[in-house]
């Protein structure tokens, strides 16, 4: 029974991970899937470091508000 809400879940990240725009989606999966800290992925995605900080915050609420419906 874990194992199947362990994979619900996980399907429900990704499906509301692919909801979200383009840049936040990526800022988030170099964030939390390769370990990226907001420098480096404000140097490599030419944005200021608050830009690729708030863009973090405000992906992770969608995320939990598309999850909690």
């Amino acid at each position: 029974a874990d194992d199947i809400l362990a994979a619900e879940a996980h399907e429900s990240l990704h499906a509301a991970m692919h909801e979200l725009p383009e840049p936040e989606r990526e800022i988030l999966v170099r964030r939390y899937y390769h370990d990226q800290k907001p420098r480096q992925i404000a140097q490599e995605m030419d944005l200021p470091v608050k830009s690729v900080e708030n863009r973090l915050y405000r992906a992770k609420q969608k995320l939990r508000r598309q999850i909690t419906k």
